[in-house]
C-alpha cells in the first residue's frame, strides 16, 4: 500500500522528534508537554565547513570540514548535493565557481574521496561530446549570490545553461526542481557510473517517464564496493531520450550498461519552463527504489516544507536561549551537522542490505555509515543523551551488522567494511551510548560481539584486531602507539560494559587489558613513546613527528588516555606539571600534524582540554575551551577546524556550548567547563534536562550545583540527570578555586593495574620569579629569567651555547631547601636528544662558599625530580656540563624550580652511599634505588643479573628504622611482572653482620611497605626470586626508609 508524502513525513519526525516528557521523580507523574517549538532552522548554514581551515599542516584530505551545503533530512538515506572541481577529499568546495553535477550521496566530512553517486546535470542545447567520457565538459560556471543553501533545501543557477536547480528531500528520496529557459532541448544527464572513486560499472533504462537502474558505488579508502539502485520519476514523459556509453552517444537508446554508462531525456519548456522529479534510491533493488519513490513524492513546494519542518523539530531537541546570532549559527549549525550521520539504509518497506550481503528485513530503522575513529570520542554519548531513542535503533542496526557481518562496524560504508583507521572503535559506540542512556538492544549479543573482536575476531573474512596477539604477548603493539591506546581504549569500554550487564569476568579481563597503555609511557621521555620489536624506546624523541603515530604525534597522543588521565598527570609528575604541559600544548589550537601542540581539527585531541580538569586547573579547560569555539569554529565556509567526520568535530561545538564533555569514552563521566548560553534545554523521554548560567563573556565556573546539590567536583555522572534536573552554573570573569582540590577531579579508572605511586606534594616553588643570573644566552628571548617564570609554553626557555651552561638563583633569603624540578628541552616539545645530559645543583647561604647538592650524569630525562636531605640555602646554582646529552653544545633549560617543603615523609637513606652485588649497566647502579625517584624511566633504577643479588645502604650513624618502603618495577613503569617476588630486609650495625628482620614471600605488588623497627646503620635488600615471570633480573627503583 502506497503512502502519502504526510505519512512519511510523520515517520520522519517520529525518529527524531522533541519527546514526550515526565515529570522528575518526587513530583506528579502526569505528563508534561515538550515547550513549544522555536525556529531554528533559520540558525543553520549548511556552507559552514565546505572549504579549507586555518590548520598549518593538516591530514591529507582534512584541510576543511568536508561537508556539502546541499538537502538531506536528519539521518537521511540521501544527501542531494551540488559537486565541484576541487573539492577536498570530494563533494562541494565553497571557493569553486563550477559545478559539475547534483549527486545523491554524500559524507559529512570524511577525510577520503567518497560518494557523489548518481551525478545528474541540467543543461540545454545539443550534447556534444559523450557525457561518458567528457562528463566534466558539460559543467556549468555559477554565480555566488545566486546560490541558497539552507537545512532541507538548496538552489542554484547554472549560468552557461540558465537553468534554476532547486533540490530537496525526503528519508528516502531527492526532490528535484528545475526551471529551464523556454527551449526544446532542455535536458537532463543522469550518469549511472559516475563516482567520486572513479568510473564503474552501470545499468540504465528510460520508460517513459522513469528512468531507473543500477550504480556500483564505494571505493571509500580503497574500500569494496556495493549496488545503489536507483529510480527517477520525472513529472511529465519527456519528448526524447538517449543512452551513452563512454565515448559514444545513442540517441533514442532506452537501455545500457557499462562502466561510463549513462542517460538523458529531453523536454520541451516553451510553455512549461518547470521540470520535477523524485529520485527514489535503495540498496536492495530497483523496485524498493520505485516504491521509496512514490511512497514518499509529493510537490516540491510540499517537500521542502516538511524537510524544513522536520530539521526545525530535530533541532528543537536541544534549545539554547540567550547566545547572540554568531553563537546560535555556529551552535545549530553544528547540531545539524551531528543529526545527519549515519544514515536510514532499510527501504519503507522495512527491507535492508545486511553485512552478510544478504536481504533482510527489520521493524525498526536500519542505519548504515559509521565513522567509528572518529565519532567513538563524544558523538555517540551526544546522540545518546539528546536522541536516546534514535541511539537505541543505531545500536540495534550496528548489532545486527555484527550478527550477520561477524562484529560491530569498524569504519563502514552501507553494507561493507572498509577498515578504515586503528583500533577497535565498535564497543566504545556502543559502551557510551550505553552508559548515556540508550537502552532497548540486545545487550547480550552486543556484549559477545565486543568480546569477540577483542579475541581475534572477524568481519567480512577480515580480522578487525590484526595486532591482537603482539598486543597481549607484548602489552603493547611494537612500532604502533596509536593502535595500542585504541585496543586499550576499546577493552576499557568492553570492561565497563560487561560490568554494566553484570559479566564479572569479563570485566576483569578487559580492565587489566585496558592498562597496557601503562607499557608505552616513557618516564624518561615523558610522553607515549613507541617501542620496537625488543621492547626497546626509540631515541631520541621528536615529540613533534608523526611517524609512526597516525594522524598526530608524541605530544598529542600523550594526553589519549581518556580512562585513566588521573595515572597521566602522576606519570607526568603530578598536576602542576601537567597543567604547564597543558598551556604549552595550547600553544596553538590547530596545529597539525607536525606541531607539538593542540590539533583540534583531528580527533585524538578532541578530549585534551579536559586533562585541566584532571589537573586541578577547570579554569584551563574554560580557557582552552572558549579559545577553541572563537578561534577555530566560525560562521564562515572555513569554519570547521578540519573533516567533520560523519559528525564527530561539530559534536565537539555542541558539547563545548553546553558546558561540559564526555571525557571517558565508555563511561558515563562529564567533565565540567562552564557552558556559553544562559538557558538551554535538552528535551528527552526521560526528562528534560535544563542548564542554566552559561555566559558568553563570563567564561570560568564559581560554583556549580547538580539537580539543586551544590558540588564542588568539577565532573558530573550522566546517572545524576538520566531522569531529567537542572544543571546550574555561576560563572564568573577570573578563575575561582572551584574544582581544584584533589578530591574534586573526575574518576580515573585504575582497575586492572595499580596507580602509580605519585610524587610527594612540594609546595611553594621558591624560585619562581627571583633574581636570576646565567652564562651567554642564545639570543634576548631565551633569557635566564625565562627559567624561572613558571611557565614552559611560549618557547620559554633558558638557551645558552656551550658548556659550561650555568644559572643562579637568588631565592631572597636563606631557607629550608629540599628538592629541585629542572624541566628540560623535551618538556617544551624539542626533540629529547637535547635534554641535559650532565650537570650539577649547588647551594650556597652566601653566594660564595658552594656545596654540591646534587650530581647527576648520563642523563636522558626531559623531567628530573631531584630530592635531597633538607638544607638551608639563599642561593641555587645550576651548572651543566654537557648541555645536551647527544652531544650538541647548546643548553635548554625550560625550568629550574626549588622547594623547601614535601608532603613525603623523611627519607633517612636518601642520597646516602649505596653498594651492591652488580648493576646490570651503568646506567642502573646501586645509587639509583637512593634518589628519591622511581618516575625518570628505566634508567632510574638499580638492576642486577648477579648470582646474589642484594641493595645496600649507609645511613651514616645509627639510626631506628621503623619501615622499607620499595618501589619495584612496576611502580616503575615496568611490567608488574617484573616485580620482586621474594626478598630479605636484612640491618647491620657495621656492615659485615646482617639480621634478617623481615622475609617478604610472593609478592605481586608494584610497591611494598616492610615493618623493620630496628636500630641500624646499614640496611641491605637481599633478593631471593627476582620476578614473578622467572626473569633473572632484580629491578629495585626506589628504597625509602622511615624512621
Amino acid at each position: 500500500m502506497l503512502r502519502t508524502l504526510a505519512a512519511a513525513a510523520l515517520l520522519t519526525a517520529a525518529a527524531i522528534s522533541v519527546p514526550q516528557t515526565a515529570q522528575a521523580a518526587g513530583t506528579s507523574p502526569a505528563a508534561r508537554a515538550a515547550a513549544a517549538d522555536l525556529a531554528l532552522t533559520q540558525y543553520v548554514n549548511p556552507l559552514v565547513g565546505t572549504d579549507d581551515s586555518n590548520s598549518p599542516n593538516p591530514v591529507g584530505g582534512g584541510a576543511g570540514g568536508s561537508t556539502f551545503p546541499g538537502a538531506t533530512v536528519p539521518f537521511g538515506m540521501l544527501q542531494f548535493s551540488p559537486d565541484t572541481p576541487t573539492a577536498s577529499p570530494s563533494g562541494y568546495r565553497d571557493s569553486d565557481r563550477t559545478v559539475e553535477s547534483f549527486s545523491l550521496t554524500h559524507f559529512n566530512g570524511a577525510g577520503c574521496p567518497n560518494n557523489e553517486d548518481l551525478p545528474i546535470l541540467p543543461i540545454t542545447g545539443a550534447l556534444g561530446a559523450s557525457p561518458g567520457s567528457s562528463w566534466t565538459s558539460y559543467a556549468s560556471g555559477y554565480t555566488k549570490t545566486n546560490e541558497v543553501a539552507q537545512a532541507g533545501y538548496y538552489k542554484n543557477r547554472l549560468d552557461k545553461y540558465g537553468v534554476d536547480a532547486e533540490l530537496s528531500a525526503t528519508t528516502r528520496t531527492g526532490a528535484l526542481k528545475l526551471t529551464y529557459p523556454a527551449t526544446t532541448s532542455a535536458r537532463v544527464l543522469i550518469n549511472a557510473s559516475r563516482s567520486a572513486t572513479g568510473d564503474r560499472a552501470g545499468t540504465v533504462t528510460v520508460s517513459g517517464n522513469r528512468v531507473s537502474g543500477e550504480h556500483t558505488a564505494g571505493g571509500f579508502c580503497g574500500g569494496r564496493t556495493y549496488k545503489v539502485y536507483f529510480s527517477i520519476q520525472f513529472d511529465r514523459t519527456p519528448t526524447a531520450a538517449g543512452t551513452f556509453n563512454g565515448g559514444t552517444v545513442t540517441a533514442g537508446g532506452t537501455s545500457v550498461s557499462g562502466n561510463q554508462a549513462g542517460a538523458y531525456v529531453t523536454f520541451d519548456t516553451t510553455s512549461n519552463a518547470v521540470v520535477n522529479a523524485t529520485i527514489g534510491v535503495s540498496f536492495v533493488s530497483v523496485a524498493n527504489a520505485q516504491n521509496n519513490a512514490t511512497a514518499e513524492a509529493a510537490p516540491f513546494a510540499t517537500v521542502r516544507a516538511a524537510a524544513s519542518s522536520a530539521w526545525n523539530t530535530a533541532l528543537n531537541r536541544v534549545q539554547v536561549t540567550g547566545g547572540g546570532t554568531t553563537e546560535l549559527q555556529k551552535f545549530y549549525t553544528a547540531l545539524y551537522h551531528v543529526l545527519q550521520n549515519p544514515n536510514i539504509a532499510s527501504d519503507t518497506n522495512g527491507e535492508y542490505r545486511g553485512f552478510d550481503g544478504a536481504v533482510h528485513s527489520a521493524t525498526h530503522p536500519v542505519y548504515q555509515n559509521y565513522s567509528g575513529w572518529d565519532i567513538y570520542r563524544s558523538w555517540s554519548a551526544l546522540v545518546a543523551l539528546i536522541a536516546p531513542d534514535v541511539m537505541t535503533d543505531i545500536v540495534k542496526s550496528m548489532v545486527l551488522d555484527g550478527q550477520q557481518g561477524g562484529l560491530l562496524p569498524k569504519w563502514s560504508q552501507q553494507s561493507v567494511e572498509d577498515f578504515v583507521m586503528p583500533g577497535d572503535p565498535g564497543p566504545i559506540i556502543v559502551g557510551s551510548a550505553y552508559a548515556f542512556g540508550a537502552r532497548g538492544f540486545d545487550t547480550a549479543a552486543a556484549l559477545a560481539l565486543m568480546k569477540k573482536s577483542a579475541t581475534g575476531g572477524s568481519t567480512q573474512g577480515t580480522v578487525l584486531r590484526g595486532n591482537e596477539g603482539s598486543y597481549e604477548a607484548n602489552q603493547f603493539i611494537p612500532g604502533n602507539p596509536s593502535e595500542t591506546l585504541e585496543y586499550a581504549s576499546s577493552d576499557f569500554a568492553i570492561a565497563q560494559f560487561a560490568k554494566a550487564v553484570g559479566d564479572t569476568d569479563a570485566y576483569t579481563t578487559y580492565s587489566a587489558h585496558s592498562q597496557y597503555w601503562r607499557s608505552l609511557f616513557n618516564g624518561e621521555s615523558a610522553f607515549i613513546h613507541t617501542r620496537d620489536s625488543g621492547g626497546a624506546w626509540t631515541s631520541p624523541l621528536n615529540p613533534a613527528q608523526e611517524s609512526p603515530y597516525v594522524e598526530g604525534n608524541a605530544a598529542q597522543y600523550t594526553w589519549m588516555v581518556p580512562h585513566n588521565l588521573g595515572a597521566v598527570v602522576t606519570l607526568m609528575g603530578g598536576p602542576g606539571t601537567a597543567a604547564q604541559r597543558l598551556d604549552h600544548h595550547f600553544t596553538e589550537l590547530n596545529g597539525g600534524l607536525s606541531r607539538p601542540y593542540f590539533y583540534i581539527g583531528n580527533e585524538p585531541e578532541h578530549g585534551v582540554p579536559w586533562a585541566y580538569n584532571f589537573a586541578r586547573k577547570p579554569a584551563g579547560a574554560s580557557d582552552a575551551v572558549r579559545r577553541v569555539m572563537a578561534e577555530s569554529f566560525t560562521t564562515g565556509a572555513g569554519g570547521l577546524p578540519g573533516n567533520d567526520d560523519l559528525g564527530a568535530t561539530s559534536a565537539w561545538y555542541v558539547w563545548a556550548a553546553l558546558g561540559f564533555y564526555p571525557v571517558t569514552p565508555g563511561a558515563d563521566t562529564l567533565a565540567v567547563h562552564g557552558g556559553s548560553f544562559p538557558g538551554v534545554l535538552i528535551q528527552r523521554p526521560t526528562g528534560t534536562i535544563t542548564v542554566t548560567g552559561g555566559s558568553t563573556t563570563n567564561r570560568y565556573v564559581q560554583s556549580l550545583s547538580v539537580g539543586g546539590s551544590a558540588t564542588s567536583h568539577n565532573y558530573f555522572r550522566y546517572a545524576d540527570i538520566a531522569t531529567g534536573g537542572t544543571i546550574a552554573y555561576t560563572m564568573g570573569s577570573t578563575p575561582s578555586s572551584w574544582g581544584t582540590g584533589a578530591g574534586d577531579v573526575p574518576p580515573s579508572f585504575a582497575d586492572g593495574r595499580t596507580q602509580p605511586p605519585a610524587e610527594p606534594e612540594l609546595g611553594a616553588n621558591l624560585a619562581l620569579g627571583k633574581a636570576v643570573t646565567g652564562s651567554a644566552t642564545c639570543n634576548s628571548a631565551e633569557s635566564a629569567a625565562k627559567a624561572v617564570d613558571g611557565a614552559i609554553a611560549g618557547n620559554s626557555k633558558f638557551c645558552s651555547p656551550g658548556a659550561p651552561a650555568t644559572l643562579q638563583v637568588d631565592l631572597g633569603s636563606a631557607q629550608p631547601v629540599s628538592s629541585f624540578v629542572v624541566e628540560h628541552a623535551g618538556l617544551g616539545g624539542e626533540q629529547t636528544g637535547w635534554n641535559t645530559g650532565a650537570y650539577t645543583i649547588s647551594t650556597s647561604t652566601d653566594g660564595s662558599t658552594w656545596s654540591t647538592a646534587v650530581a647527576v650524569s648520563g642523563a636522558r630525562a626531559s623531567r628530573s625530580y631531584l630530592p635531597i636531605p633538607a638544607r638551608t640555602a639563599r642561593y641555587v646554582r645550576f651548572e651543566a656540563s654537557q648541555p645536551a646529552a647527544d652531544g650538541s653544545g647548546t643548553a635548554r633549560i625550560y625550568e629550574l624550580q626549588v622547594y623547601g617543603s614535601s608532603s613525603a615523609p623523611a627519607d633517612l637513606a636518601l642520597r646516602k652511599p649505596a653498594s651492591a652485588d652488580s648493576s646490570c649497566a651503568a646506567t642502573e647502579s646501586a645509587d639509583r634505588a637512593f634518589n628519591g625517584s622511581w618516575l625518570g624511566g628505566w634508567y632510574d633504577k638499580w638492576c642486577s643479573q648477579g648470582s646474589s643479588k642484594w641493595l645496600q645502604t649507609d645511613l651514616g650513624s645509627s639510626r631506628h628504622i621503623g619501615s622499607v618502603v620499595i618501589r619495584h618495577a612496576g611502580a616503575g613503569g615496568e611490567y608488574p611482572r617484573w616485580n620482586t617476588r621474594d626478598f630479605d630486609v636484612q640491618t647491620s650495625a657495621d656492615g659485615s653482620t646482617w639480621t634478617t628482620r623481615a622475609q617478604v614471600r610472593g609478592n605481586t605488588a608494584d610497591s611494598t611497605t616492610t615493618a623493620v623497627n630496628a636500630d641500624a646503620r646499614y640496611l641491605r635488600i637481599a633478593v631471593v626470586t627476582p620476578a614473578q615471570d622467572g626473569s633473572a633480573a632484580a629491578r629495585i627503583y626506589e628504597v625509602d626508609v622511615r624512621s
